[in-house]
């Protein structure tokens, strides 16, 4: 197996794979990042696998070999950016129904040379109304040898019809340690680069991984932090001013401000962590900690939370950040 920690969620792999009974369906649930996705790969394995030794996964027979290459032809991705037959590109975030569609074509023409003919499909959380009520449907009565794993950073985005009728398994961070183990044993940094490294995963082993291959991303980040610096520390006139660049961006580049305002919210829980756990190394000094109180970096982090779940449902982007500049507070240079 390529999963690294989640025991709960293995064992109770392990557990359905022993007796032998799998579900039709399948939420894995967590943080983007947390390894969703490479659990679903490894479950794949498990209920595909040739190996008569009984093993987990075995990694080495034919199919475990091509699932790992995603060569194998009984495991279909499905996201929103997946052609749709007859269709104009999506431009959209949203899986639609023309997706559920060919899935469920798909699912009826059964397995090719597997146990089972797996269906993931990623960012679920992003079916629209008619894609979601078109799998329950299919839910109904789910093709022979079909199983659909839905891989979801937010639960509440999907109906409760939805909800209730799958096997839920959760994907918590990792503990830093065993960031660190894994980082040591992939790649031959120093000492210091492999904490700044595990400082910027914060717990999820994809975004270890993503910069463990690109080092350069923590400089980025770095940057990124010395923007959300300058907004807290300035006055409002400037603030609506950095507001307006944000919104003029977003225009353009959405996926790159929704990075911008999560990493932002990880700094302010870096800084939550760092006043509990004092030994712990960073990667440049929270300033922010002798300016804001830990109440306030948590109505910062609400802020930030309410800005994106706002840009997500089209709200105006001025707008938002002209709230989002109201509403972080002003600097208090008195907070011990």
């Amino acid at each position: 197996m390529r999963t690294i920690g989640h025991d709960n969620a293995i064992n109770y792999l392990k557990n359905a794979y022993r007796q032998n009974s799998f579900a039709h369906f399948y939420i894995f649930y967590g943080p983007e990042h947390v390894g969703k996705t490479t659990l679903a790969y490894d479950f794949v394995k498990v209920l595909n696998c040739t190996s008569k030794e009984n093993k987990f996964g075995c990694e080495s027979c034919e199919n475990c070999k091509k699932i790992n290459l995603n060569n194998y032809y009984d495991l279909i991705c499905v996201n929103s950016k997946t052609p749709i037959e007859g269709t104009s590109t999506n431009s959209s975030d949203q899986i639609r129904i023309g997706h559920i569609h060919q899935i469920n074509h798909s699912a009826n023409l059964g397995p090719f040379i597997g146990k089972y003919k797996t269906f993931l499909i990623e960012n679920a959380q992003n079916l629209n109304n008619e894609a979601s009520n078109a799998f329950l449907k299919l839910l109904e009565e789910p093709p022979k040898g079909s199983i659909f794993i839905f891989l979801v950073s937010d639960l509440s985005k999907l109906y409760p019809t939805i909800l209730s009728r799958a096997q839920k398994i959760a994907l918590s961070e990792l503990r830093d340690a065993q960031i660190e183990d894994w980082i040591k044993q992939k790649y031959d940094y120093d000492h210091e680069t492999i904490k700044k490294i595990v400082q910027f995963s914060q717990g999820l082993l994809g975004k270890a991984f993503l910069v463990s291959e690109n080092i350069s991303l923590l400089e980025e980040y770095k940057e990124s932090y010395n923007r959300f610096y300058e907004f807290c520390n300035s006055a409002l006139s400037n603030r609506l001013n950095i507001s307006q660049k944000l919104s003029t961006r977003f225009r353009t580049d959405r996926n790159g401000i929704y990075q911008e305002l999560n990493n932002w919210m990880n700094f302010c829980n870096l800084i939550i962590k760092k006043n509990f756990e004092k030994d712990l190394n960073f990667i440049f000094d929270f300033d922010l900690k002798k300016t804001y109180s830990i109440m306030e970096i948590n109505k910062i982090i609400i802020t930030l939370l309410r800005s994106i779940n706002n840009l997500q449902i089209n709200v105006n982007s001025r707008l938002v950040f002209d709230v989002m500049s109201l509403d972080i507070p002003e600097k208090q240079n008195n907070v011990q």
